[in-house]
């Protein structure tokens, strides 16, 4: 899906084209910061910040000056503190602008539908760097490339915030997330991955008692009778599957998901 925006009117005049990039592995995000610098520096483009943390990332894009916010954010899917979904909706639920385009080494299968909820415009393989500067030069020439399926992000951003655009808080519903809040769909999105209420308390700055509370209200919402079909019900709705190794997996069920290990 391609569109015209009057935004990138400056990129084709010549103002550089400003791209921030998030990963919590310090090798992949430093090899990648020195491919896209040598890459597209030349057609314009510039790394403007990579960082290892998605609370920075999310950071940079909403804390900033609008001058020094980035035109593009490059999230990996897979991370520690705040994965790559969690990143890309909250800058989502602030900008109508910022292109966001989700990156994982894995099957695209496995984050696809996380990413598109999110507000992503794409996600992209690592593996496949050629394709990646392909997407990122036809943003910064004013040729938006919208992944089959995604949105635009002020699409996006409509859809996560309501047709006003007004900004969804922990305590609203969110569009689309059968009646979930945003805190409660943040939390959902970790339990498909495996984690537990204690470690989604430590990733969220929770308690492990406000964690579970959420989920209780997930499960209630989704009309389910435990943690665990609420798991099941939340995948389904996300477009994506636990897959071996998306979290801990140390409990029984997919992904190490137990039916009372909330």
């Amino acid at each position: 899906m391609n569109a015209t925006n009057p935004r990138h009117d400056a990129d084709r005049a010549g103002r550089t084209y400003r791209i921030g990039v998030v990963d919590n592995d310090a090798m992949t995000l430093m090899a990648l910061r020195g491919l896209l610098e040598s890459r597209l520096e030349p057609h314009g483009i510039a790394v403007a910040w990579a960082v290892r943390s998605g609370d920075e990332a999310v950071e940079r894009c909403v804390d900033a000056a609008p001058r020094e916010r980035p035109d593009l954010v490059l999230a990996d899917m897979g991370m520690d503190d705040v994965d790559g979904a969690a990143v890309c909706r909250r800058i989502r639920a602030f900008s109508d602008r910022i292109v966001l385009l989700g990156m994982t080494s894995y099957s695209l299968n496995r984050y696809r539908g996380m990413a598109r909820a999110a507000g992503a415009q794409a996600l992209l393989d690592k593996a496949d760097f050629a394709a990646m500067a392909d997407v990122l030069r036809a943003w910064a020439s004013g040729r938006p490339h919208v992944e089959s399926g995604f949105m635009t992000p002020g699409e996006a951003h409509r859809a996560l915030c309501g047709s006003g655009g007004r900004h969804v808080g922990e305590g609203d519903a969110v569009p689309g997330g059968e009646g979930l809040t945003a805190k409660e769909i943040e939390v959902m999105d970790r339990c498909i991955q495996g984690y537990t209420a204690r470690e989604v308390a430590q990733q969220l700055g929770l308690t492990e008692s406000t964690v579970k509370t959420h989920i209780r209200h997930a499960i209630a919402k989704l009309g389910v009778r435990n943690k665990l079909q609420a798991v099941q019900r939340w995948t389904a709705l996300r477009g994506a599957r636990p897959a071996d190794g998306a979290g801990p997996t140390d409990g029984a069920g997919p992904a190490g998901i137990a039916g009372d290990r909330s």
